[in-house]
């Protein structure tokens, strides 16, 4: 299915995490041009060279950049619409949060959280929507985890940060609409990344148990009795990017095989 995404150009925030670089190959193996961006810089190298592998190197532009910086997301937007003359796409990616009990959670860690994982999406997003605006179309896509559903253990200021957001992108659904720009959650599950392997192996060590066992727990929790593929994730971004959503917007979205209740 031509998904009619050649040419188009996008953005992709956390670039250097194993979703965002899927993310990002799916979005090039569908011909778009791809700006990649992350604080890792070694993570966000490893994704310039297998998206390029996809595409071309003159397609992919990869920018280390700290998101909760204003002046850095200025910067990306710039460098992007600079190399490529159009913005078309822009997937929002934040980071888990750190797990903490609510009563011990300090001003200056929320502050932290707001800044970094919630002031950091709004002002990206309103970066962008001006070129979009200029070219009546766009497609914004927020992607998260399906933990907005339902309370997540043990980080309440990530549940209240993905609430916000789930809301603030609704209401920018309905207000770029008439621009024919497509606004989108795409929630995500229990994934088999670098990521979930890191957090069971301290989870291990803490518990003086298994990894394989917690890792075949995590996976037994799914309905579908199995972790996701981030390869799956980035196959469905790519499709919430492309001509054949125009019609979708203002929606959330589980990809999380049943899980969340």
């Amino acid at each position: 299915m031509d998904l009619g995404l050649a040419d188009r150009v996008a953005i992709v925030g956390g670039a250097g995490l194993e979703i965002g670089k899927h993310v990002a190959m799916a979005l090039a193996s569908e011909g778009a041009k791809v700006a990649l961006c992350a604080r890792n810089e070694d993570g966000l190298r490893s994704a310039e060279i297998e998206v390029a592998r996809i595409g071309t190197q003159h397609n992919v532009l990869a920018m280390p950049a700290d998101l909760s910086e204003p002046r850095d997301i200025r910067r990306v937007v710039r460098d992007t619409f600079n190399r490529f003359g159009q913005i078309d796409v822009l997937v929002v990616r934040t980071r888990q949060p750190h797990r903490r009990a609510l009563a011990d959670i300090e001003d200056s860690e929320m502050t932290e959280e707001v800044e970094r994982h919630l002031l950091s999406a709004v002002r990206l997003t309103r970066e962008v929507i001006p070129y979009m605006k200029q070219d009546h179309w766009g497609r914004i896509i927020n992607l998260d985890l399906a933990s907005t559903q339902q309370v997540l253990e043990g980080a309440p200021q990530g549940t209240a940060r993905q609430l916000y957001l789930i809301g603030y992108f609704k209401t920018l659904a309905q207000e770029l609409a008439p621009f024919n720009i497509t606004v989108n959650s795409l929630l995500t599950g229990a994934l088999d990344t670098e990521e979930l392997k890191e957090y069971l192996e301290k989870q291990a060590r803490d518990e003086e148990t298994d990894l394989e066992e917690l890792t075949r727990k995590a996976a037994k929790r799914v309905p579908m009795k199995r972790l996701g593929k981030p390869r799956e994730i980035g196959e469905m971004v790519a499709f919430l990017a492309s001509e054949k959503s125009g019609y979708l917007t203002g929606a959330t979205i589980s990809v999380d095989g049943g899980q969340t209740q």
